[in-house]
């Protein structure tokens, strides 16, 4: 067994924003945001299995706040715990200026991913994971509440995997990509997670703006299991819709399905919610130009979801804390 100290298990990235990962208002787009969040959390997992790895499942990531061009945007990632074929890491992005403006917290998050081999078949990996210090012990209890809530997850995803059926929701919007090699990144033949999370931004984006007739803004990825890998070369078929409207906020539901013509397969890679918030001419939120009609048992479900989403969103507050502490100053 191999033992991983909490403390000694961070890596760092720290990213710079260019105007090239911005939208209109200057300010970080949502994907991208995510991207650089799984690329850290997904080095620590690798480091600590010694081996590759695939997300398995992700908690709520809330942008707490935006990030603007010319800002540094700082990631660091802990392994919090471990099962026999996964890693649990918790990642904590801030934004600092230039000019000494001090930084703030801009998410946080918790994943899973699950050790895999060459032909992306679950490893053992042997890790053992110990907080070295009072403060980082509270991390230690992160994880295991993540594990029960994870089952929730994967249970409620049975059956998931099998769907390929489109989706049944208003303001439906549906486009293709491909599964490219510049798509991959531990595992050469499989779709990155961080790639993935830039996808559905855009496609919830523009489901969103066709919905409302306005710009919208990223504000949060609800929690998901992945429940099947796409590979290089399939076609990954990805829809969103409408599910729910808020004053300034609307939730879009995203499902991506991986098809291989050539192998007759498709399969489900993943579905969950995400909220974008419509912005005015002043760059904050504002009701949209146009308020999306949705039927009232999906308005009913969202508001049911809405404030589990709250809830979850005052927890992940109270963590920033915990997490603060173990950052470099």
């Amino acid at each position: 067994m191999g033992r991983v100290c909490l403390e000694s298990s961070r890596v760092d990235v720290v990213r710079p924003v260019y105007p090239r990962y911005a939208n209109r208002y200057g300010t970080l787009y949502g994907g991208r945001l995510a991207w650089w969040v799984l690329e850290s959390g997904a080095m620590a997992a690798m480091r600590a299995s010694r081996g590759y790895v695939v997300l398995g499942s992700i908690d709520y990531l809330f942008i707490l706040s935006p990030v603007r061009v010319g800002e540094m945007l700082y990631i660091y990632s802990w392994v919090i715990g471990a099962t026999r074929h996964t890693i649990d890491v918790i990642s904590y992005a801030e934004a600092r200026g230039l000019e000494n403006e001090g930084s703030r917290p801009v998410s946080l998050s918790v994943q899973t991913y699950v050790s895999v081999d060459e032909n992306v078949v679950p490893r053992e990996h042997g890790v053992v994971v110990d907080a070295c210090s009072l403060e980082a012990q509270p991390l230690i209890g992160v994880h295991e509440k993540w594990v029960a809530e994870r089952r929730r997850l994967i249970e409620h995803s049975r059956g998931l995997r099998g769907d390929v059926s489109r989706l049944d929701v208003p303001y439906r919007v549906e486009t293709y990509s491909m599964v490219l090699p510049d798509s991959t990144f531990s595992l050469p033949r499989v779709l990155d997670a961080t790639k993935f999370f830039y996808i559905i931004d855009e496609v919830g984006a523009l489901t969103a703006i066709r919905a409302t007739g306005s710009p919208v803004v990223t504000a949060s990825f609800d929690a998901a299991v992945f429940v099947s890998p796409a590979f290089v070369g399939d076609l990954l078929r990805v829809e969103a819709g409408v599910t729910g409207v808020g004053r300034t906020s609307l939730e879009v539901l995203v499902k991506v399905v991986a098809e291989n013509p050539i192998e007759d397969r498709s399969n489900t890679v993943a579905q969950l919610y995400m909220v974008l918030v419509a912005i005015g001419p002043d760059g904050r939120p504002a009701p949209p130009r146009r308020r999306p009609v949705v039927p009232e048992p999906l308005q009913k479900e969202y508001e049911e979801r809405r404030r589990a989403r709250q809830a979850r969103r005052r927890h992940v507050e109270e963590l920033l804390g915990l997490v603060k502490g173990l950052v470099p100053r």
